[in-house]
């Protein structure tokens, strides 16, 4: 559950959202899209996490998002289970371009589940959507 603050910063509610998916299907460029509103087609792997920080205003309300950008190397997988044990929400990416990220949303989901309480969302969201004459 979002945190409520009411005391000395710039923000009413703070959410932590992590998110997740095989390597290489675009995490980090849907995440620095969102955040940087940059698009960019160049990264080096995320190795363990990347935060990243934005804050929105929803009914008049200051929402700071903490948006943990967690690397897809399997060596990582339970080193940052703790980022989705204390997440308000969780978002698993996959390439539309890559049957095998596809196939792999089953496994991100089993190893998330488990760690979250029951109300946290869960997304799925398919990457790479400007490439989808390679779609498989």
């Amino acid at each position: 559950m979002a945190c409520n603050y009411s005391t000395n910063v710039d923000f009413d509610y703070l959410f932590r959202i992590s998110i997740i998916g095989d390597c290489g299907v675009g995490k980090t460029t849907i995440l620095q899209r969102f955040v940087q509103n940059r698009f960019s087609t160049n990264h080096l792997a995320t190795i363990g996490y990347d935060l990243q920080i934005r804050t929105l205003e929803v009914d008049s309300k200051r929402c700071r998002l903490h948006i943990s950008d967690l690397g897809g190397q399997d060596s990582f997988k339970y080193i940052l289970s703790s980022f989705y044990r204390n997440a308000d929400g969780v978002i698993i990416c996959f390439d539309i371009t890559n049957l095998e990220s596809f196939r792999n949303l089953s496994n991100w989901l089993e190893n998330v589940k488990p760690l979250c309480s029951e109300q946290t969302p869960v997304f799925l969201i398919g990457t790479k959507s400007d490439l989808k004459m390679r779609r498989r």
